[in-house]
């Protein structure tokens, strides 16, 4: 039997106070969607406003007794003034105080990657695999989209028939059907993914990365992704890019994620893991993109898939695999899109064939995107390894035309640009000198102090 609980009647005059509910998308989200879908958010938003609103002038029409009859025969007052009204609180006090006493209403908790969010990554540019255009375009596949499939069915000898047994499966099995998903992360997980030497995080916001959505949603929060050491990469470089490429600030975390893995439980939804790893992938094509362009005038665009991620929706076991790549903009001056293909996808908890198949791509999906992230960097660090060569040999062309003028040689940077300014001045007056008299003055080749992009 429920316990009786004490009701103590609200003052009309001071109502109680309603705690906040946080985790909303900030205003500006809701301007700027060109949909807004009827979502549980998009209705908090609107309770939000409302409540916000000042409110209007009650202004009651005079009614005559006399009039009342005849009022009543033409369908009675009009209370069209009171559409919108918020109620009085007086009022609402009273409705509390007479609710019943079984306890307060469970609330339910709601996510933030719903169809409103969706539909702010569309705004963005951001497009979940078969993306619906308004305009009849078609979803765009990876250039390497061929290349890529191939390579995810390489052989892997640990998950040989031989050495994955049928009691390794049944232990997997077993272990599939665990509630939480912390619980899949740390027991499930690792069978799929097996032994590899590739440096990863797990459920870690990407606080230090530049927004994809102008800064008007939550953080990525990847349950799982790879990266690069940071001590793998220039410090130009990692400096140059380090809000592209750069997860969080802390120094040990990986650097230029590319692989991504989101986990749900049973009871999880699969569309929002999938557009957990829109997001994540959109992050992680922008960082190979970025790192693929260092040092480069104008970016390229070659459409090929250069990051990946995964779900795994345990309990029914399914592993879906995919790759994101970087669409060149469609106007001048617009921004790139980001676009979501599928790959492959498994039932895991089928047979134990089929779980070899699943695993042996997803193991190879992270080394195909290892390999991808090595050969970026190496390319990046030897950018970077001229540039500073560049700009040491010219340093010392310029100290030697120091020494030659009669300028002394100084290695801080100041005294270094006042030598320079002073050189350079020296040798425009002396070729005004030179060419007074002359149809076409000199010019000065500034080329001397060029500039990294």
């Amino acid at each position: 039997m429920a316990r009786p609980q004490t009701r103590r009647r609200q003052c009309a005059d001071s109502p109680p106070a309603k705690r906040a509910r946080q985790g909303n998308f900030s205003p500006a989200f809701w301007d700027n969607l060109s949909k807004i879908w009827l979502t549980r958010r998009a209705l908090r938003e609107l309770d939000r406003r409302n409540s916000t609103r000042p409110r209007p002038e009650l202004t009651t029409p005079e009614v005559r007794p006399i009039n009342l009859a005849r009022l009543a025969r033409h369908g009675g007052p009009d209370f069209c003034h009171l559409r919108g009204y918020p109620e009085p609180e007086a009022a609402m006090s009273l409705w509390q105080w007479t609710q019943p006493t079984s306890g307060p209403p469970r609330a339910r908790r709601t996510s933030l990657y719903d169809a409103d969010f969706e539909q702010h990554l569309a705004d963005h540019n951001i497009y979940t695999p078969f993306y619906d255009f308004s305009d009849g375009r078609s979803p765009l596949k990876p250039a390497n989209l061929e290349e890529t499939l191939l390579l995810l069915t390489n052989h892997r000898p640990s998950l040989s028939l031989s050495r994955f047994t049928e009691s390794d499966f049944v232990d997997f099995q077993r272990k599939d059907n665990a509630t939480s998903e912390s619980t899949i992360i740390r027991n499930v997980i690792p069978i799929i993914t097996g032994n590899a030497d590739i440096p990863n995080e797990s459920n870690l916001p990407f606080t230090n990365l530049e927004s994809l959505t102008d800064e008007d949603t939550a953080k990525a929060v990847p349950d799982f992704f790879d990266g690069a050491r940071p001590g793998d990469i220039d410090t130009r470089v990692r400096e140059d890019l380090n809000n592209l490429i750069r997860p969080t600030k802390h120094a040990l975390v990986p650097v230029v994620p590319n692989f991504f893995l989101e986990v749900k439980p049973l009871t999880g939804r699969a569309d929002v893991a999938r557009k957990q790893a829109c997001y994540d992938g959109a992050h992680g094509a922008r960082a190979m993109h970025a790192l693929q362009n260092y040092g480069e005038t104008e970016p390229t665009y070659d459409g090929k898939a250069y990051a990946y991620s995964a779900i795994y929706h345990a309990g029914i076991s399914i592993l879906q695999l995919f790759a994101h790549h970087v669409v060149e903009p469609t106007t001048a001056g617009g921004y790139p899109e980001y676009r979501m293909a599928q790959l492959r996808s498994f039932s895991m908890a089928d047979t134990r064939e089929t779980f070899v198949q699943g695993a042996a791509v997803f193991r190879n999906a992270r080394d195909l995107a290892k390999r991808h992230r090595d050969g970026f960097i190496q390319s990046a660090n030897a950018r970077a390894a001229r540039a500073t060569a560049m700009v040491g040999e010219e340093r010392q062309e310029i100290s030697a035309s120091h020494q030659a003028h009669g300028f002394p040689h100084r290695p801080d940077d100041s005294a270094w640009q006042n030598s320079h300014d002073a050189l350079q001045q020296h040798i425009a007056d002396g070729s005004d000198q030179a060419s007074q008299g002359d149809a076409e003055p000199v010019t000065e080749d500034d080329s001397q102090n060029p500039s990294q992009e």
